[in-house]
């Protein structure tokens, strides 16, 4: 769907008169985002203030409509007790419910277009609206903003983003969530080089887990693929200019998948796959996915973020809320730390996320390879869940490693896997647990904290237990 603002095209004095309005407006304006962390991440440099006449394109999160209906029907079709199980929302039916009201959309727009927006872009859902602007425009869009130039990562990519805080006029303060393209940076790959085990004398890494050392130890026998029919698909998502090759794909499957039935070609990429050098992340997904999950037609959403003001995995829920047939399980490997983000931001990603529960998506989230995590607020030690894992709405998957690591045998949870309970959604009721965790280990990890060691359960974030309170419990329940 297509929202071309200048369909309504102003007149020359009219358009005085909006900046006008907006200059005003600008004297009364509230920040969207006051508690977004802005701090260069490690390895990234700044290149200097961005050309007054670059092109940027933003994100603008329309506000939405009946979220706690939509609250309430993810429940009801969730829950195998309830009468409306299974009987899932279509994306017109998602659509019709959050859509933005009138008001919203008329009062954005206008607003867009007195600054000076064009080629502005919708979705489905009609609650998100990208635009092109100036960067001189968009500062005057933006008080406060003021856009520079920065390089990072690994890939050395460069992203296009405003080390200052940015204010909108608090006309719109019940109009719009926020502005994505200002603020947050690509986070670094999940996939990291993994540390030396911390129990001397022990082997941290299995001798080539294959798609059939997986496949054998998962018990999946020749007749357990997929039929290869279109009506059953899988999906996983590519970021940061990473890419995966056909060429590769095939090849690999021609060595790894000669005992069981496989596809050797993706059923369909959504997006921009770029012609660069193959990226091991994106390689590895794409292989692993369609081995485990063999036979299954498979979709590829590409979100290279190749313009350096577009934040890649906003760009991915785009995508989700513009496609009305789509493959029901997608696999992720992007996260950022919980507390880096801002409650708008992380708020509104959650509800992005509950529209695809609401459809009867599964989405599979990498926890992160940091543990429990652990960070440091006023001298305490707290844990650093990774997002979008925490969020409620989202199957996260940890890491395990082989007991032994030159056989398939038992596995055990990997030190490095991440997890722990968010700490902005609260749990579920079927997380709430009593007994060793209330009574026991809660105490001893929320009442002190410590950084993550080989004590800790790095899926649950709980620590070693206090032995005497833990006896104690199970004496006295």
């Amino acid at each position: 769907m297509t929202a071309d603002l200048q369909k309504g095209r102003m007149g020359p004095r009219a358009c005085l008169l909006g900046l006008l309005a907006l200059f005003v407006a600008g004297k009364c304006s509230y920040s969207p985002e006051p508690d977004q962390q802005w701090t260069l991440p490690p390895g990234w440099v700044s290149l200097g203030r961005a050309d007054p006449e670059e092109e940027l394109s933003l994100t603008f999160a329309l506000r939405q409509q009946n979220l706690e209906r939509l609250s309430e029907l993810v429940q009801a079709v969730s829950d195998p007790g309830s009468s409306r199980y299974g009987k899932y929302l279509t994306l017109e039916d998602v659509a019709e419910l959050v859509r933005p009201s009138p008001l919203t959309l008329h009062t954005v727009q206008k607003w867009l277009l007195a600054a000076g927006a064009r080629n502005c872009h919708s979705v489905t859902t009609q609650d998100f609206l990208t635009c092109w602007l100036s960067v001189r425009q968009a500062e005057l869009l933006l008080s406060g903003a003021e856009f520079h130039h920065y390089m990072g990562g690994p890939a050395e990519t460069h992203v296009v983003r405003s080390p200052r805080p940015y204010r909108l006029p608090k006309a719109l303060a019940s109009h719009v969530d926020f502005v994505g393209g200002l603020h947050r940076f690509p986070p670094t790959s999940t996939l990291r080089q993994r540390p030396e085990p911390q129990v001397p004398g022990t082997v941290g890494l299995h001798l080539g887990v294959t798609p059939s050392v997986i496949r054998e130890r998962y018990n999946l026998t020749a007749q357990d693929v997929g039929s290869g029919t279109t009506n059953n698909s899988q999906a996983c998502a590519q970021f940061l200019e990473q890419y995966f090759h056909e060429s590769d794909l095939a090849e690999f499957m021609r060595l790894f998948g000669g005992n069981f039935a496989h596809q050797a070609s993706v059923a369909r990429v959504v997006g921009q796959q770029g012609r660069g050098q193959a990226g091991i992340e994106a390689s590895l997904d794409v292989e692993y996915l369609m081995s485990a999950g063999a036979n299954i037609s498979t979709w590829v959403y590409s979100s290279p973020g190749r313009h350096e003001s577009q934040e890649p995995f906003l760009q991915w829920l785009l995508l989700l809320s513009n496609e009305s047939a789509l493959p029901h399980v997608h696999t992720v490997s992007y996260g950022d730390d919980e507390d880096s983000l801002s409650s708008a931001y992380i708020q509104r990603v959650n509800t992005e996320l509950m529209k695809a529960a609401a459809r009867g998506l599964t989405l599979l989230f990498a926890s992160g390879d940091s543990g429990a995590g652990c960070w440091s607020v006023s001298g305490r030690h707290r844990f650093r869940p990774s997002f979008p894992a925490s969020s409620p709405y989202v199957t996260t998957v940890g890491g395990t490693s082989f007991r032994n690591p030159f056989r398939v045998t038992d596995e055990v949870v990997d030190y490095i896997s991440g997890g722990g309970f968010s700490n902005v959604f609260p749990r579920p009721s079927y997380q709430v647990t009593r007994g060793c965790h209330e009574s026991c280990l809660n105490e001893e990890v929320e009442g002190q904290g410590f950084c993550s060691g080989p004590g800790w359960d790095p899926v649950t974030g709980w620590g070693t237990p206090n032995f005497p309170a833990l006896l104690k419990t199970l004496i006295n329940p």
